[in-house]
């Protein structure tokens, strides 16, 4: 998968589609493995503007050591795959594997590199994994346990699907093929539900499309648990990490935790047969889910929220290397893409972090103008590994309703 042998000119070359998420971590990984990195952005993607801020510029992507990059017009694959395959041809590499660095790329990273010949998802299932209906459904299939949910168009509908489902408030309305919990709304009567449709139906949604339905789900109790997985050889899915997240009494996320998967069983097997119903064979998967927790202090009954077919953003690959001995997620999400075996822990069926890693949300508490930033001198704590403040004076401001509207974050590593 690294350099080809001697004699041979041909170097091998990754394709990091919409480089966002650990985007640097992977280009470090991708350069270290001997490989060439090429990166597809998606500028006429049109995404709503905190989104946009997160994304790199040509400039950032050749300074971290991108020798090509590309611009995929109109999600147009056959262009991106043609471009991709005159370039391979005139600077003489070899493409070895695609890797979805954002929500927005997990399908256009399967259909490319089905396109090139190269290990991908199964294409039948790959609605299942950007879908939120879709991917409910399959899940069902496979036996396990999902909230009642329906597409819907209107509040007649709504009303319609729930008497047709026995559900009462509170419900969750959201966009079928959301991200970051972005236009995700926990309805506590028919006031807040037909707002939530008025916008989400017929408005562009987080991943620049318009949305003609949205979701109607069954609320679920319980804590709230991400589980992140790698698939190798299209068979093994490992449990990388786990985290469970607290949450304030305006259901907004407060931090996040890092967990022992040997201390939840029914969690991390109902989250390996979640990957496993939406065709995750190649790649990484971020399972969220909910569960109940008994007297015993277990945690039971697992429900999905959704699942991912892609790193988990926040950070969280980076505080699992981290905390996680011998553990280098982005190599073992590039030796997997190119179809191969990660070079440690295949014969594990989860991973134990050595660490304790705990994630802090700051939230914005209400609309205005940042008038100023005052950063806390932290330097004494011992525990701080980043912290990150997202706006800036001047920032015209709402209250935090998802991840990507919070003020910052802060990451704590340490001892457990």
């Amino acid at each position: 998968m690294g350099v080809s042998s001697a004699g041979d000119d041909v170097r091998t070359a990754v394709v990091l589609v919409d480089p966002v998420t650990d985007w640097k971590q992977v280009v470090k990984a991708a350069l270290e493995l001997g490989h060439v990195v090429v990166t597809v952005q998606m500028p006429d993607v049109a995404l709503p503007a905190k989104f946009q801020s997160f994304l790199p510029t040509a400039d950032a992507l050749r300074e971290a050591g991108v020798e090509h990059t590309l611009s995929m017009m109109h999600r147009d694959v056959f262009s991106i795959v043609q471009q991709l395959q005159v370039l391979a041809a005139r600077f003489d590499l070899r493409v070895v594997g695609v890797i979805p660095l954002s929500e927005v790329a997990v399908e256009f990273s399967d259909l490319v590199a089905s396109c090139l010949g190269l290990p991908h998802n199964p294409l039948g299932s790959m609605t299942a994994r950007r879908d939120k209906g879709l991917m409910k459904d399959a899940v069902g299939r496979g036996g396990l346990r999902v909230a009642k949910h329906a597409r819907v168009g209107s509040f007649a509908d709504l009303r319609t699907a729930m008497t047709r489902m026995s559900l009462d408030y509170p419900i969750v309305v959201k966009t079928p093929s959301g991200m970051s919990t972005t236009d995700v709304f926990i309805c506590s009567n028919e006031t807040e539900s037909n707002d939530a449709l008025s916008s989400i139906v017929g408005k562009v949604g987080p991943d620049g499309r318009t949305t003609p339905a949205a979701l109607l789900e069954e609320y679920i109790g319980g804590e709230e648990f991400a589980i992140n997985l790698m698939a190798f050889e299209g068979s093994h899915l490992l449990v990388t990490d786990m985290w469970k997240y607290s949450k304030t009494n305006k259901a907004r996320y407060e931090h996040a935790e890092i967990c022992n998967p040997a201390e939840h069983p029914h969690l991390i097997s109902y989250a390996r047969e979640v990957a496993k119903a939406v065709g995750v064979e190649y790649g990484a998967a971020h399972v969220e889910l909910k569960a109940e927790q008994a007297e015993d202090g277990q945690y039971l009954n697992p429900v999905m929220i959704e699942v991912g077919a892609r790193l988990c953003g926040g950070l969280k690959s980076t505080m699992a290397k981290e905390a996680i001995d011998n553990w280098n997620p982005f190599t073992s999400l590039i030796e997997s893409h190119c179809g191969g075996q990660s070079r440690s822990k295949i014969e594990e069926e989860f991973l134990t972090p050595s660490q304790y890693v705990r994630h802090i949300f700051l939230p914005i508490e209400m609309e205005g103008i940042i008038k100023d930033v005052r950063m806390v001198d932290a330097s004494h704590l011992t525990t701080l590994h980043t912290m990150a403040m997202i706006v800036k004076p001047g920032d015209h401001v709402k209250a935090t309703t998802d991840i990507v509207s919070c003020a910052g974050f802060v990451w704590l590593v340490g001892a457990r």
